[in-house]
């Protein structure tokens, strides 16, 4: 049986390389890398599948060469990101170099979503770019069928094959992916279990917010049953704790609502985190949610300012944000609220705005980014039409270590101290520290907050960690 190997590179800092997305984690947080979760169920039931996380596994280039040429692939699926890209690509390289003559060497990430043929010329170490990680192209590629392998860009001698476009699909399954590989050495804020398993219900976004690269992939939904059948295999492994990955956790209501009630039907005892929207997520999904095992919904809120919201296509408004989160607040949910700082339209009164929402807002938690013109998305092309970056710009960060651009009235100085201001102002306060101490449950809800806390704090104050 040929071995494949999913390979997430070592790196100088906490990378989060996921979901073409790629960042620098803002305090502690590593999540599963869901497109291996998925390539595991996918690839298992023709390969012998490992994985080395060097990230997640603390271990340096050497070390990650060492475990590879003891695995010995047939080939390698790496991951890349844009955030760490000169790394990534000199690593690859000495992946190349250690494997076996003849073993294939892919990569995915988010350096591919714009252009991606042009890493794989004559010098690259890549063999070919897969594009989506939850269709069964990486078999046909695999097993020599290019032809068949749409979603993929293919090297062949010294040419890149025409991107095979799929046809767009509403539904799609998954075999139940292999859990048991992933481990150790992840953890996310928001979970209330040390082991806890990533579960994706759809593939892309229906949503077409400007900055994000996910409504630029297209939208499917994932089966039920599919999912039934990973959670029940979820709970065969003893682990009682779920991120859902899916970007909006409530897109098709119907669909939602059914699997809600299987998962009450089953009595799987599954506590759970997901993504969703202000308005997506209504009084009775929620309710709904909470009574299937939902205690924390990640919504974004990006901007305190209506105006900010409308020009960057978040479909809603702060009074639909306070109103949502107020309800969650209500039946006991709690509630993360993701802001993006330095839109290219932010000046000093719309920073204000946000500031504000921030004093008052009923979040538990706010994880509070940098505007980055990801590729493929709407934001990188008014990026680059306002000369705020240029056409070649790769390398990213939205933790806000660094910022990757000027708005157009703010420099990339003054965002960072409104970044550090924002931060300040929801977590340094006594309020809000009393009220999480609070709410501990358990020594590890202590040792969670507390590190989380400390590496939030180097990477706002000291810029790494």
């Amino acid at each position: 049986m040929k071995k494949v190997l999913l390979l997430n590179p070592p790196g100088e800092r906490l990378y989060i390389r996921d979901y073409f997305c790629s960042k620098v984690s803002q305090a502690d947080y590593l999540p599963h890398p869901v497109d291996f979760v998925m390539l595991s169920g996918i690839l298992a039931g023709e390969y012998e599948v490992g994985l080395i996380d060097a990230i997640a596994g603390k271990l340096s280039p050497e070390s990650a060469l060492e475990e590879i040429r003891r695995f010995a692939p047939d080939a390698v699926i790496s991951l890349f990101g844009s955030v760490s890209l000169p790394e990534d690509l000199a690593f690859a390289a000495r992946v190349r170099a250690a494997a076996r003559p003849g073993a294939e060497l892919i990569g995915i990430g988010d350096p591919f979503r714009e252009d991606g043929a042009r890493y794989l010329g004559p010098d690259s170490p890549l063999d070919a770019i897969l594009l989506d990680f939850t269709t069964r192209d990486i078999v046909s590629y695999l097993e020599g069928d290019h032809a068949s392998a749409a979603n993929m860009l293919i090297r062949s001698g010294h040419e890149v094959l025409p991107l095979k476009a799929a046809p767009a699909a509403a539904r799609f399954e998954v075999p139940v992916p292999r859990h048991e590989l992933f481990s150790g050495g992840y953890r996310h804020p928001f979970v209330r279990n040390r082991r806890f398993a990533t579960v994706l219900t759809d593939y892309g976004c229906p949503f077409h917010c400007s900055f994000c690269v996910m409504g630029t992939l297209g939208f499917k939904t994932r089966t039920t049953g599919s999912v039934m059948a990973e959670l029940e295999h979820v709970k065969s492994l003893g682990i009682k704790e779920v991120l859902f990955h899916t970007q909006t956790f409530g897109a098709r209501k119907e669909e939602t609502r059914e699997l809600c009630r299987r998962m009450i039907s089953a009595g799987l005892g599954i506590g759970w985190t997901c993504f969703s929207r202000v308005d997506v997520a209504d009084p009775a999904l929620l309710s709904l949610m909470k009574e299937a095992g939902c205690h924390t919904v990640i919504f974004g809120v990006e901007s305190g300012s209506d105006e900010i919201l409308k020009k960057y296509g978040k479909g809603y408004t702060r009074a639909q944000i306070i109103s949502t989160i107020d309800h969650c607040a209500e039946i006991g949910v709690e509630t993360v609220g993701t802001f993006i700082l330095g839109l290219p339209e932010e000046t000093r009164e719309t920073m204000e705005q946000t500031l504000a929402l921030l004093r008052t807002i009923n979040l538990d938690y706010a994880s509070i980014n940098v505007a980055v013109p990801r590729m493929g998305t709407p934001l990188r092309e008014e990026a680059i039409a306002h000369g705020l970056v240029d056409g070649d710009f790769a390398v990213m960060d939205q933790s806000g270590a660094e910022v990757a651009m000027a708005s157009r009235a703010l420099s990339r100085e003054e965002i960072s101290k409104y970044r550090r201001r924002a931060v300040s102002i929801f977590y340094f306060n006594f309020r809000y520290i009393l009220r999480r101490l609070a709410r501990i449950r358990s020594f590890y809800d202590l040792t969670r907050q507390f590190k989380q806390a400390a590496a939030l704090a180097a990477n706002t104050w000291f810029g790494e960690k």
